[in-house]
C-alpha cells in the first residue's frame, strides 16, 4: 500500500472512530427515519417475479438505500399495499406477495404504517393476511387490526430506544369508499377516535407521541386546508409531531421551535411505478429526539434526504432501485440512458427549490456516505 493510500486508510479509521464515539456518547438520543409510500403497482410485481423459480424477489429495490437505513435507530414507512392475497395485482386494489415484506425487513425498515386508503382493497382477507405476514417476519406495524381487542392491545405502538419512550399512532382519511369489514379496525381520521387513542397513549407515559397520517390531496405540492386543520387538532391534544403521506409528491416540512411542533405534510413516494414528473421520487425525513438536562425529550434536529426511483431496463429485465440522490448525482456513468440521469436531476432541482422556499427550520441533510465511499473505493 503506497503512502497516499495509507493516509486515506488512516483518515477513514479516524472518521469511523469519531462516528462510533459520537453514537456511544448519545445514549439519550434517538434518530427516527420516516419514509413515504411503499407502492406495489403491477409492473413492480412483474419485475420481481422469477419465472424459473416462480418466486418473487424485491431486494434490488433497497440495495442502494440500505446504508441510510443503517444510520438510523428506527426506520418507519407507509405500506400502501395489502400482502399475501392472490391474485397479486396493483392499481386499483393492491395486493403484493409476501416477498415484498421480506425485502423490507432485510433492508432494515423496522415499522410499517398500514392505515391508508388502500387498506381495505382486498377486504377482510387482505387486512388479516397483511397483519399475519408482518407478524411472521417480526415487523412492527400500526393502523390496522383484526378486531377491537387487538387494537386495544397494540394501539398505540410503543417504541423504546436509547432510553426514550415513543408512542406511534397511524391514521387515514378514507379507505377509497370501501367499508371496513367487521370485526376489523382501520384507524380513521375521526376526532373522537383520535382523542380516545391519544388519551390511551398518555396512560403509558411516553416521552413523545407521533402521528403518522395518510391525508391531503394527490399530486398537490402544497398542503390543503384539511391537512392544516388536522395538524392543529393533533396539537390541541398534545401531539406536536405529525408525519404525512398520500399525495405521492413531496410537500413542505415545518418545525416551529417556539411551540416545539413539527409537521411533514407529505414525503411523496418511496418506491412505486409512478414515472410522472414529481411522482418518481420522494424524501426521507430524519428526526432526532434528545432528552435534555431537565429530563424532557425534545426535538434536537430535523432534516430530509432526497431519493429517486430508478426503473432500469437491461437485456429485457426490469428492476427498480431507490437511489439516494446525494450520492448518485455524482455517478452519471451509472445510468446507461442519459435521460434517466436527467430525470433524476430534474426531480432534485424541483424538490430542493420547493422545500427551500416553503420549509421552516428543516434543511437537507448533509450526507457523509459519498465521502466514505470515495475512501473505501480507493483503498480497496
Amino acid at each position: 500500500m503506497n503512502s497516499y493510500k495509507k493516509y486515506r486508510t488512516t483518515l477513514f479509521i479516524i472518521i469511523l472512530l469519531i462516528s462510533r464515539w459520537h453514537n456511544f456518547s448519545q445514549e439519550q438520543t434517538v434518530n427516527l427515519l420516516f419514509l413515504g409510500d411503499i407502492m406495489g403497482h403491477g409492473p413492480q410485481i412483474q419485475a420481481a417475479y422469477d419465472p424459473l423459480t416462480k418466486t418473487y424477489n424485491y431486494s434490488d429495490n433497497f440495495q442502494y438505500i440500505k446504508p441510510i437505513f443503517d444510520q438510523a435507530d428506527i426506520t418507519i414507512a407507509n405500506l400502501e399495499v395489502t400482502l399475501g392475497t392472490k391474485p397479486y395485482k396493483g392499481y386499483p386494489q393492491f395486493s403484493s406477495p409476501p416477498e415484498l415484506a421480506i425485502a423490507i425487513k432485510n433492508a432494515g425498515i423496522d415499522v410499517l404504517g398500514t392505515s391508508n386508503n388502500h387498506a381495505c382493497d382486498r377486504g377482510r382477507a387482505g387486512i388479516e393476511s397483511t397483519i399475519d405476514v408482518l407478524d411472521s417476519l417480526g415487523i412492527a406495524h400500526m393502523g390496522t387490526y383484526k378486531n377491537q381487542i387487538e387494537k386495544s392491545r397494540n394501539n398505540p405502538l410503543i417504541l423504546y430506544q436509547n432510553g426514550i419512550n415513543i408512542a406511534l399512532l397511524n391514521y387515514t382519511y378514507d379507505t377509497n369508499g370501501i367499508p371496513v369489514p367487521k370485526p376489523n379496525v382501520v384507524n380513521l381520521l375521526d376526532k373522537d377516535i383520535i382523542a380516545a387513542d391519544v388519551a390511551q397513549a398518555k396512560t403509558q407515559n411516553p416521552d413523545v407521541i407521533i402521528a403518522f397520517v395518510h391525508w391531503g390531496e394527490q399530486y398537490k405540492d402544497l398542503p390543503v386546508d384539511s391537512q392544516k386543520e388536522w395538524f392543529t387538532y393533533f396539537k390541541s391534544l398534545g401531539v406536536n409531531i405529525v408525519i404525512g403521506s398520500h399525495p405521492h409528491v413531496v410537500e413542505p416540512m415545518l418545525w416551529n421551535k417556539e411551540d416545539s411542533s413539527l409537521v411533514v405534510y407529505s414525503l411523496g413516494n418511496f418506491v412505486s411505478n409512478q414515472r410522472q414528473y414529481k411522482r418518481d421520487g420522494g424524501a426521507m425525513f430524519s428526526l432526532t429526539l434528545k432528552r435534555n438536562d431537565k429530563g424532557k425529550v425534545i426535538i434536537e434536529d430535523a432534516s430530509y434526504i432526497l431519493h429517486w426511483v430508478y426503473k432500469k431496463t437491461e437485456l429485457g429485465q426490469v428492476t427498480y432501485h431507490v437511489l439516494p440522490i446525494d450520492e448518485f448525482q455524482y455517478k452519471k456513468y451509472f445510468f446507461p440512458n442519459s435521460a434517466d440521469y436527467r430525470a433524476m436531476m430534474l426531480y432534485k432541482t424541483f424538490t430542493e427549490n420547493l422545500l427551500e422556499k416553503y420549509n421552516l427550520n428543516i434543511r437537507q441533510k448533509e450526507q457523509i456516505t459519498v465521502f466514505l465511499q470515495w475512501l473505501m473505493d480507493d483503498i480497496y
